[in-house]
């Protein structure tokens, strides 16, 4: 459950509406280019830094404990997820490349790729 939190909050870069019109994340500002946010649903919670570049938008996400399966246990890992080339969607600016993984041995491994090819309010 800590590893569903912990992709919602990476995959906030996606969703800007939950940003602002989620009331259950818990934000705290760390300096002008890093936010934390927190999330809890009872039985766990999770946090990630959200980092932003240089025009506010989110760059990177970094966790230092997102569960990582490995064999038959979870073992909380290093984490990191990039996002790039901001397009406007409906008048939000969403990352269409994004890549998320664990940082092993001081390597990052990715784990997943993607690209956004279109985007729409539900």
């Amino acid at each position: 459950m800590k590893g569903e939190i912990m992709r919602y909050l990476a995959e906030l870069a996606w969703a800007p509406d939950a940003i602002l019109g989620n009331p259950s994340l818990d934000w705290t500002v760390v300096d002008s280019q890093v936010l934390r946010v927190r999330a809890d649903n009872g039985d766990a919670s999770g946090e990630v830094e959200l980092r932003l570049d240089e025009s506010g938008r989110i760059a990177s996400v970094i966790a230092k404990d997102r569960p990582r399966k490995e064999g038959d246990v979870f073992v909380e890992r290093p984490w990191l997820g990039q996002f790039f080339d901001y397009k406007e969607f409906q008048g939000r600016l969403l990352p269409t490349l994004g890549e998320v993984g664990w940082v092993l041995d001081g390597q990052t491994f990715v784990a997943w790729r993607g690209n956004l090819l279109s985007w729409a309010i539900a």
